[in-house]
């Protein structure tokens, strides 16, 4: 047998025997099928904080803070409603100077309907009542006012009532009660005004002037106390006093008789009576 052919087979048998090893280097061990498989790294992950659990403090701080909120609302809802109410009583305050004090009788119904009556709706509606001649129903009310409150609120009411004894032909008694309501309040000016013509139709002159200047100076000249003190003045027979109010308040001609038609008919009642001072 040639030397190459022996090489050949010798070399053939070699590949063959060097082929399975080279397969056995490059297979990957097989694992133990009773070993259990690791779990994926993805699989374990740590446990996440409980965002929604509030401690006992912060829950305290919580409630709180919402109490707070809650009280702010109800607050600003007192404080809106005593706006509307005082907005109400001033249109009606407004309604009452302007004559339309049955329009004002009308509101204050709507009022105390809705937020019911308090002293100052009562006080308006005496003196709604007293402008619309209902004098009874003025009065009762006014008084309902003086039981059971202080002092120094009983000035308007004093006020009011003088104001239906004027209107019933009461003198004394609406003397009695302008002078109750300027004790308890000292600058009332439409209370002074009104005693001071209560006093001259009484015939009390010094009480009368002296009554009507003070409303005079407080009201720093009103027209309507200016009058009244003209009016004085042509009582009294003090002329010189009527004519320079008359000039100063630029009465036309039909003004000045009609003021002294009235001073006459004073003194025609003062004569009538015998009690002029």
């Amino acid at each position: 047998m040639s030397s190459r052919l022996i090489s050949g087979q010798f070399s053939r048998q070699l590949a063959m025997v060097a082929l399975p090893l080279i397969l056995a280097a490059c297979a990957t061990p097989q694992q133990s099928t009773n070993a259990p498989a690791p779990a994926p790294e993805s699989a374990i992950t740590p446990s996440a904080p409980n965002i929604s659990a509030t401690s006992p403090t912060q829950d305290a701080l919580i409630q709180a803070e919402r109490k707070d909120l809650e009280r702010e609302d109800e607050e600003a809802r007192k404080a809106r409603a005593e706006r509307e109410k005082n907005l109400h009583l001033k249109l009606v305050q407004t309604m009452i100077e302007q004559d339309n004090a049955y329009a004002a009788l009308a509101h204050l119904d709507a009022y105390d309907q809705k937020w019911g009556s308090d002293r100052q709706s009562k006080q308006l509606r005496a003196d709604s009542l007293r402008k619309t001649s209902q004098l009874d129903q003025a009065e009762l009310v006014y008084k309902s006012l003086l039981s059971g409150q202080g002092q120094q609120k009983s000035g308007p009411v004093w006020y009011g009532l003088g104001k239906v004894a004027i209107e019933r032909g009461d003198l004394k008694t609406a003397a009695t009660r302008l002078e109750k309501s300027i004790q308890v309040d000292p600058l009332n000016i439409n209370a002074y005004s009104d005693l001071g013509l209560v006093y001259l139709l009484e015939g009390q002159k010094e009480p009368a002037y002296n009554t009507l200047m003070k409303a005079n100076q407080l009201a720093s000249g009103d027209s309507k106390i200016m009058a009244n003190l003209a009016l004085w003045g042509l009582v009294f027979d003090d002329f010189n006093m009527a004519m320079d109010i008359a000039d100063r308040l630029q009465w036309s001609d039909n003004t000045r008789n009609q003021v002294m038609s009235q001073a006459n008919s004073i003194k025609r009642r003062f004569d009538a009576k015998g009690n002029t001072q």
